[in-house]
């Protein structure tokens, strides 16, 4: 009889064990935490320098710092490009739970405050004003460069465009249009070229001066434009 208690009680004893143990364990579900280093969400000029991200860390409530990582590719937005980028870091812990925080960075033209579609009236006679649409769109790899789809409304200008200088005007260097405009008379469709004089304002309404040369017709002739964006 001894010896069977002895078993017994050894029995009950591993037993009790066995049950409080599996009664103790649990699952590790829970995902690491990722901190972002800096900001969440970043803005840089077009053509600035190589953007250098500052990182990310992470922590996991079972494993403590575990290493957050990136795509290397995401980490270098094209900043002679514009467009928005996205750098999610990704931190796994010895469970395999998964966690990410994510940064954007946002590469932008300084010039997009022109952008927009502008009602222009010429009113360089000012007995006769001539209105017309003119749409201003940034460029998209060279920075404060913004375009006019239909410069000065002559048909098939649409190469010209104008640099925003360091006060915020918008400044037309001298470029040529090639066979532009519309007729069958002589220099109707012709080379024009186009210089700014003066520009005051600001990017919701402007007065913009410029020099119109029909090389055609060997005359140049002073047009001021009235600009308010819609």
């Amino acid at each position: 009889m001894k010896k069977n208690a002895i078993i017994l009680f050894f029995a009950l004893t591993v037993g009790s064990a066995v049950v409080l143990t599996t009664g103790c364990s649990k699952d590790d579900t829970t995902a690491p935490v990722v901190t972002l280093n800096g900001d969440a969400s970043v803005t840089l000029s077009l053509n600035s320098a190589a953007y250098t991200d500052p990182g990310a860390t992470a922590n996991d409530e079972e494993d403590g710092v575990v290493t957050a990582t990136s795509d290397a590719s995401s980490t270098n937005p094209n900043v002679n490009q514009i467009g928005t980028y996205t750098i999610t870091y990704t931190a796994t812990d010895a469970a395999g739970n998964v966690g990410t925080a994510v940064r954007t960075v946002r590469v932008k033209n300084d010039a997009e405050d022109f952008a927009g579609t502008y009602d222009v009236v010429d009113v360089t006679i000012p007995s006769d004003p001539y209105p017309f649409v003119n749409v201003i769109t940034v460029d998209p790899a060279v920075n404060n460069r913004v375009h006019f789809d239909l410069f000065a409304d002559y048909d098939n200008n649409t190469n010209i465009y104008a640099t925003k200088i360091g006060n915020g005007s918008l400044e037309i260097p001298a470029q040529t249009a090639t066979d532009i405009g519309a007729g069958v008379l002589p220099c109707q469709v012709a080379d024009h070229t186009f210089t700014s004089t003066s520009y005051t304002g600001t990017p919701a309404s402007f007065v913009l001066m410029y020099n119109d040369n029909n090389i055609c017709a060997g005359q140049t002739v002073l047009i001021t434009t009235n600009w308010t964006k819609q």
